[in-house]
């Protein structure tokens, strides 16, 4: 005897990066055994490559949760553990004036993705061409935050899309590793300023707890953010 299937609910998540919604499910048990699994570890990317699986699985298999762009991620996971678990996270953070732990209520549902006026995926370099650049993978964030020029250069090899000179349009990809990164060596460092800027302006999740401390009644406000803290 065949066992049954057993339904479950689905839920509209925007994935910004797409410019769409899909339907995604809520945690499984199986979903729910990975992010144990990833917690008992300990390991950074234990856990990102959990989260990763879960946001492929939960979507039904149409958004690949390894090429989502950090933010996406981030927001697309915090939305299926809202929907799945709980809105509601318990925290303690320590009062900024007097040291003493406070309970605090982080609301996922509060989080917002915020966008930088002004960025956009095209880099303008000099007076005749357009660089189309996609969004770093959640691996190489890491590279871009250090100091290691070779790294960055590395990812932006990986992030240039397309090139738009003057009539041509040339896909970047195409070209072996080796021509991607001469091109980029040859920048200037102004041009490659606009390189960074895409970096740096890309959308961010942050989020403001407010609280008052039980012990010498001042008002603190815990911020969240950074590029790992929203996989909770």
């Amino acid at each position: 005897m065949t066992l049954p299937q057993i339904d479950v609910q689905t839920f509209d998540v925007n994935i910004s990066s797409l410019g769409k919604k899909f339907k995604f499910r809520p945690f499984l048990v199986k979903e729910e055994k990975l992010l144990i699994m990833a917690a008992e570890s300990s390991d950074k990317v234990d856990m990102i490559n959990a989260v990763q699986q879960i946001v492929t699985n939960c979507s039904l298999g149409k958004v690949n949760g390894e090429t989502l762009p950090i933010f996406d991620l981030q927001k697309a996971f915090l939305e299926i553990r809202s929907m799945s678990v709980s809105n509601i996270i318990p925290l303690k953070s320590k009062c900024g004036h007097c040291d003493v732990e406070n309970d605090v209520v982080f609301d996922l549902d509060e989080v917002k993705l915020k966008k930088t006026r002004g960025h956009s995926t095209q880099v303008k370099i000099g007076d005749t061409m357009v660089i189309e650049m996609k969004y770093p993978k959640v691996h190489q964030i890491e590279k871009l935050l250090g100091e290691n020029a070779e790294e960055i250069y590395n990812v932006t090899a990986d992030c240039i899309k397309t090139i738009y000179h003057e009539d041509e349009v040339i896909e970047f990809q195409e070209s072996p590793l080796e021509e991607r990164l001469d091109f980029i060596e040859g920048f200037s460092t102004k041009h490659f300023a606009g390189i960074r800027n895409f970096y740096e302006t890309m959308p961010t999740l942050l989020h403001s707890i407010d609280f008052t401390c039980k012990a010498c009644k001042k008002d603190n406000t815990l911020v969240i953010d950074g590029y790992e803290n929203f996989f909770v």
